[in-house]
C-alpha cells in the first residue's frame, strides 16, 4: 500500500511538471528544430536597408518571403551606419582615393555588389572628416544613412529557424534593391 501511494505521488508530480512546462513555456521545454544543436539555429536577422526605406516597405519586403512568426525592430538608432553608391567602373578609383588618406578606416562590412553599382559602407568617424567630405563632393557622391532593422523569429526565447533556411532567406533578400546586407543572430548554447 505504501509503494502504491509513492508511485501515485510521483505520477502526480510528473503531470504537474509537464503542465507547468506547457503553460509556462519554460526554455527547457522549447522544442529544437529536427535534431539541430541550438548553435545551428538562427534566432534573428539584422538587415541593412537603403536610406528612405519605410517601416511599411520593410514589412512588405519581409512578408514576401514566407517568414515564420517574427517581430520587426525598425530603424535601430543605436546602430549608426552610412554608405555611398558608386558605379562599377569608379569603385576602385574611389577606394584608392579613400585609402590614400592616412586617417581612413575601412568599414567592417565589405563592399556590396548590386549589379551595375557598389555600396561602400562608411564609418561614423569618416563623416566628420572634412577631407572625406571633399572627396565625396569632388566625385559627386552622396552620403546616405543605412536603415537598420532587426527581425526576431518566434514568440519564445530560444526559438528560430535553421541555418539552411536562413541562408536561403539571406540570398533571396539580398537580391532586393532595397536590401544591402543580411547578417544572422544565432542562439548560442
Amino acid at each position: 500500500m505504501n509503494k502504491t501511494k509513492e508511485i501515485s505521488i510521483f505520477i502526480i508530480f510528473l503531470v504537474l511538471v509537464v503542465l507547468a512546462g506547457i503553460f509556462l513555456k519554460l526554455p527547457i521545454f522549447t522544442p529544437s528544430l529536427a535534431g539541430e544543436k541550438q548553435s545551428d539555429i538562427v534566432a534573428g536577422l539584422v538587415i541593412q536597408f537603403r536610406d528612405g526605406t519605410t517601416e511599411l516597405e520593410a514589412k512588405t519586403i519581409l512578408d514576401n518571403y514566407s517568414l515564420p512568426t517574427y517581430k520587426l525592430d525598425y530603424n535601430l538608432y543605436n546602430a549608426p551606419g552610412y554608405y555611398i553608391i558608386v558605379g562599377k567602373n569608379e569603385k576602385n578609383d574611389i577606394r584608392d582615393e579613400l585609402r590614400k588618406r592616412s586617417d581612413w578606416t575601412d568599414p567592417v562590412f565589405p563592399d556590396i555588389d548590386k549589379g551595375n553599382y557598389y555600396i561602400i559602407t562608411v564609418t561614423g568617424q569618416a563623416i566628420q572628416d572634412k577631407n572625406f567630405l571633399a572627396i565625396l563632393e569632388k566625385n559627386n557622391l552622396q552620403l546616405k544613412k543605412i536603415v537598420w532593422c532587426h527581425v526576431h523569429f518566434g514568440e519564445r526565447p530560444m526559438s528560430g529557424i535553421s541555418k539552411e533556411r536562413a541562408n536561403e532567406l539571406k540570398r533571396e533578400l539580398e537580391i532586393n534593391k532595397k536590401v544591402f546586407l543580411v547578417e544572422f543572430e544565432t542562439i548560442i548554447s
